[in-house]
């Protein structure tokens, strides 16, 4: 499912809120913000994507990884996602990402908006 990052969050049918943002739901038929991400966000994204929220019975899989299938079993770790992750910003914004996002950045050079980063490593998360 994608979203272009920092625009209003609607997935399951939500509300847009001005303060709710997405970041991270990514596609592989729309082009993503890349670069070396810093240490301290793959660690801060890592503990998050451990307690992910609004979970899901079904699951996405990275539409980056070649030859990746629903009938791969078992699936490289980290490859599939059915939750989200938010985190606080000081300035009251919540930003939502999937929990593939780790694996984004990780494994595909996916780097965030800066004040999601800022966000993450700052660790107020809800």
């Amino acid at each position: 499912m994608y979203f272009p990052d920092l625009t209003p969050y609607e997935y399951a049918r939500t509300r847009p809120q001005a303060t709710v943002l997405n970041v991270g739901w990514l596609s592989a038929a729309h082009a993503f913000s890349s670069g070396t991400a810093d240490e301290r966000l793959v660690n801060a994204l890592q503990r998050l994507v451990a307690s992910p929220v609004n979970l899901r019975r079904g699951f996405h899989l990275c539409e980056f990884c070649p030859n990746l299938s629903m009938k791969m079993y078992p699936r490289p770790p980290g490859t599939s996602g059915n939750g989200e992750i938010r985190v606080a910003a000081r300035n009251g914004v919540i930003y939502v990402a999937p929990v593939l996002v780790l694996h984004y950045v990780v494994a595909h050079g996916y780097l965030p908006p800066q004040e999601f980063i800022d966000a993450a490593i700052d660790r107020r998360s809800t």
